[in-house]
């Protein structure tokens, strides 16, 4: 089979290899992938930062959509393996595809889906009428956080960059949005994207978030503290999404995009009663009945319109480094709208 491989941490290029299909194991399903997601967790996994100790040689790719040797259509969660043709999925975290609901949407809504889902309900126990701050509003997790946070109740503030993101994301229910322009400081940094099909902008100028200010814009958004937050980023992200958090908030932290550490005091704890917790989704993994009723009912509600997710940009095998580069670079400047994916159909059937 066809197959992008990592064999070292820091491998600049991701080429296409052959390489045998994957051997069969008790409890899981041999499928033909269809789509690979693209995620933060697979370039983390490249540069071996990610938050789980990492295995080389690998293949990349935790979300899946593809079709058993039965010929049934599934959308799946692995631990790695999807950049290939072919994949081995734990058959607990396989979920079969209702008709209404198509390949681009089921990748965009599993591990997003799920996350999002998960950190707002499980995690943050998010309660009608309160005030949720999310980032990266339309990114694939973001816009669903949005529209998920939306269905339970909670009033939104979201956190994007640029004036043409903030209307989508006012337009997937964000009640208010807070545009990262606005808490930006310009640096020497300069990000060329030459040529990278799906990129947001030709040169983007590096940034650099003063957090004091953020904060500010966060609090006169949601016209005072926010009761639950979430952070991805990390860094000056985290700090400013702290302090805009009201006494006895609650926040989640499932992510570290900007690549900076956060670093916070007891007293920023003690004063004011707040709390942060971790999110990773693996840890739910032995919660098998419910992330099979989540998954359930994520495909509902898309089949409904209750929820759209947010499909992004395609990219065939060959450019699997691009569509790391380009979703990567959402961890400075410029997060792609969507779900980025790998569609391994040959380009001329691409719809």
């Amino acid at each position: 089979m066809r197959a992008i491989l990592v064999e070292e941490p820091g491998q600049e290029d991701l080429n296409v290899v052959e390489m045998p299909d994957p051997e069969p194991r008790e409890g899981h399903e041999l499928v033909t992938v269809l789509r690979a997601g693209v995620t933060y967790a697979d370039i983390r996994m490249r540069e071996n930062t990610y938050v789980a100790p990492v295995t080389y040689p690998h293949v990349p790719g935790r979300d899946l959509v593809g079709v058993t040797q039965e010929g049934r259509r599934v959308v799946a969660l692995t631990e790695s393996g999807a950049y290939a043709e072919k994949a081995l999925v734990n058959r607990g975290l396989c979920w079969e595809i209702p008709d209404d609901i198509t390949d681009d949407q089921a990748i965009a809504l599993a591990l997003p889906g799920l996350s999002a889902w998960h950190i707002l309900h499980t995690t943050l126990d998010i309660k009608d009428g309160e005030t949720v701050l999310i980032p990266g509003a339309v990114s694939a997790f973001g816009s669903l956080a949005i529209q998920l946070a939306k269905r339970a109740g909670a009033n939104v503030v979201a956190m994007t960059l640029g004036e043409s993101r903030a209307e989508l994301a006012r337009t997937l229910g964000a009640d208010a949005v807070v545009d990262l322009n606005n808490a930006a400081v310009a640096s020497d940094t300069v990000i060329h994207f030459d040529d990278l099909p799906g990129s947001p902008a030709d040169r983007v100028t590096g940034r650099h978030i003063d957090p004091r200010l953020l904060a500010d814009l966060v609090l006169d958004a949601a016209g005072g503290p926010v009761d639950a937050a979430m952070d991805a980023r990390g860094g000056d992200y985290f700090t400013a999404t702290l302090t805009a958090l009201a006494p006895r908030g609650r926040m989640a932290v499932f992510g570290c995009h900007a690549g900076r550490r956060s670093e916070v005091s007891q007293e920023a704890l003690i004063f004011g009663s707040k709390t942060v917790s971790g999110f990773w989704l693996p840890d739910h993994y032995d919660n098998l009945y419910a992330l099979r009723n989540t998954m359930n009912a994520l495909f509902a509600a898309t089949a409904m319109g209750v929820i759209k997710p947010l499909i992004g940009h395609r990219y065939s095998l060959k450019q699997a480094g691009t569509a790391q580069t380009v979703h990567g670079c959402g961890a400075t400047a410029c997060t792609p709208d969507g779900k980025i994916m790998i569609d391994m159909r040959p380009v001329s059937e691409w719809a």
